[in-house]
């Protein structure tokens, strides 16, 4: 191991044995089992990590705190959704990032209020932030070290390695009031959050479901609607030339996003008749998933 790498993993260890800002290590973790109704229902005033129990390989992060979500996941999350394009992907630097949030007139407790990522995503993240000698938040560091002792991830002479790269990780927050820099979290947003990122789980691990989603994107919509679906993303800076991306995001919005906050016909720029004609054409070739498909606003599990 490199000695620059020896000693930062000194540091981090000893900062976060002593709780430097307000950190969580991976042994703060409580980890449990659950399905969609029993994590939901769940309150904790401590990170809780979900074994979720209908999906192998599927863990969701539960936690207390919109802030303390962002500083674990924001920055991963703009790296994977966001760069596509870049030539060189690299991971921002924390004034970058703050900066980055900023210009799109976001908090790091609003820039998302979920997030899925794959464990090769991960891995990718945490060797281009030691390849570059990016700082990391402690939040960052306590996830890499929970990846690490659930052996989903390995290091290996200076480098992670992926051991389950499609195990996929997701990440929610608890219902909370609004307080000082934070939004509220309401019930009915924790539902439609989560719901939104196990369909993100299912798009990922069930081949037979992506394949299914794939399909309906190139011939269940005309091409009006897809770029209706492009320029509803970019506003919100996905990179649209991913088209596995742009798929994963269309299922997710269209099916399971029970919000009209975060998801209309008016956000997405079409008639409301439109949009239920595409949820009913969606549904008619009965896509092989578990979720609940026909979850409306307002309702919960």
């Amino acid at each position: 191991m490199r000695w620059y790498e020896m000693i930062k993993r000194v540091l981090v260890s000893l900062g976060l044995a002593v709780g430097l800002l307000g950190s969580v290590s991976a042994a703060a973790f409580e980890i449990k089992d659950g399905d969609l109704r029993t994590i939901f229902y769940a309150r904790s005033d401590v990170p809780v990590i979900w074994r979720y129990t209908p999906a192998k390989d599927v863990y969701v992060l539960d936690m207390p705190g919109l802030e303390r979500l962002g500083r674990t996941f924001n920055r991963a999350t703009q790296l994977v959704e966001q760069q596509y394009t870049e030539a060189y992907p690299r991971v921002l630097t924390s004034e970058e990032l703050a900066r980055y949030i900023s210009n799109a007139n976001r908090t790091f407790a609003n820039f998302a209020s979920g997030h899925d990522l794959r464990v090769s995503d991960l891995v990718q993240f945490f060797n281009l932030a030691d390849r570059d000698k990016v700082e990391l938040f402690p939040e960052e560091y306590a996830l890499r070290d929970f990846l690490l002792g659930q052996g989903v991830m390995k290091e290996w002479r200076g480098f992670y390695n992926a051991q389950l790269p499609h195990a996929v990780i997701l990440s929610i927050p608890q219902v909370q009031d609004r307080r000082s820099g934070e939004p509220a979290v309401s019930n009915h947003s924790r539902y439609a959050i989560l719901l939104h990122e196990l369909s993100h789980a299912e798009y990922h691990t069930n081949e037979a479901y992506k394949k299914y989603a794939r399909m309906f994107w190139e011939n269940g919509l005309t091409d009006a609607q897809r770029e209706a679906f492009k320029k509803f993303l970019a506003a919100m800076r996905y990179s649209v030339e991913n088209e596995d991306l742009v798929i994963n995001e269309m299922q997710a919005y269209l099916m399971f996003t029970p919000d009209a906050g975060a998801f209309s016909a008016a956000r997405l720029g079409v008639s409301e008749t439109v949009l239920a004609s595409m949820r009913e054409s969606f549904l008619r070739g009965r896509p092989p998933v578990k979720l609940p498909l026909r979850a409306k606003a307002g309702e919960l599990p």
